[in-house]
């Protein structure tokens, strides 16, 4: 018996002891465990705050997509994909528009009211079918002169105005109105909000500005004054530039957008105002206030070049 129990205590003694060493190193394997598990929690955690940030960004509006990135479609301007402005005369206007109206409604309401609407407008609206809703809304005009910027646009780093936008198109400006001659003081506008946020300076509100400070000559357009004198009027600096690539694409990786007076060409018939916004793989981003379409596109400096007259960069 007592063989029997000494060799049962060493047994036991023995059990024992492997149980001591089993259950330090059943305790280090759970705090190593434990710690992973804690740094993989970590990790989703920063994972899940980072997308949340950037789903926060993106239905925002800020820089990580910033709308002029996103209103531009993938390629560069070139014959294939641009409708360039034309010249109409009255018979060719009254033409184009005679075979609109076969193919809508709205064409067909202007045509059947052609003689209420001024002939430069219908001819900018046969070179330019986007105008075609400010163009129907012509014979109501004095009650659509509304103003103000959306929350969209106000989001947007450089945002995309429109001379015949509703808002401000009907406006009077020199001799005609905002949606036909106003191009200047609707650049001029985007410069304004994108440089120094001042939602008041609407293009209806620069174009009144600019004629009451006498900026506008009849038969001329906006004078290339306004450019740096009136500019100062809303806070900003504007410098007039030496037409060179390497000009150009310094100014516009400091920030600073680029008002350029157009000859004829890809952009206008006669005269015209655009801003260069910013620069993409070598390629210069257009807002031209006449045209979406032009404005969605990628610019080469080459194309650019040769049309045009003069430039000025903007600074605050």
């Amino acid at each position: 018996m007592n063989n029997d129990t000494g060799m049962i205590n060493v047994y036991g003694e023995q059990k024992r002891k492997r149980s001591k060493k089993d259950i330090k190193a059943m305790k280090r394997r759970r705090k190593i465990r434990r710690i992973k598990n804690a740094f993989r929690m970590i990790l989703l955690l920063i994972c899940i705050l980072l997308s949340l940030y950037v789903i926060f960004e993106i239905i925002h509006g800020n820089k990580l997509v910033s709308m002029s990135e996103t209103n531009r479609i993938i390629g560069t301007a070139s014959e294939e994909n641009l409708t360039k402005p034309k010249i109409y005369t009255d018979t060719a206007t009254r033409n184009t528009l005679a075979k609109l109206a076969e193919t809508s409604t709205e064409y067909q309401e202007i045509y059947d009211n052609i003689d209420t609407y001024p002939e430069e407008l219908l001819a900018a609206l046969c070179s330019n079918s986007e105008m075609l809703e400010f163009t129907l809304g012509y014979t109501n005009k004095d009650s659509n002169v509304t103003g103000e910027f959306t929350e969209e646009e106000l989001k947007e780093e450089y945002p995309l105005l429109i001379q015949w936008d509703k808002r401000w198109g009907y406006e009077s400006f020199g001799d005609s109105c905002i949606g036909l001659a106003g191009c200047a003081p609707t650049c001029m506008s985007m410069v304004i909000l994108a440089l120094t946020d001042n939602t008041e300076a609407t293009p209806d509100i620069v174009a009144i500005y600019a004629q009451d400070a006498g900026y506008y000559a009849k038969g001329t357009g906006t004078s290339w004054s306004f450019m740096t004198e009136g500019a100062s009027h809303f806070g900003i600096n504007g410098n007039e530039l030496c037409l060179s690539e390497s000009s150009v694409f310094s100014e516009l990786q400091l920030g600073h957008p680029i008002i350029c007076s157009m000859s004829p060409g890809d952009f206008t018939t006669q005269g015209h105002f655009i801003v260069l916004v910013g620069e993409e793989d070598g390629k210069i981003m257009v807002n031209d206030p006449n045209n979406r379409e032009r404005s969605s596109l990628l610019w080469d400096y080459d194309v650019l070049e040769g049309q045009i007259k003069n430039l000025w960069a903007f600074s605050n």
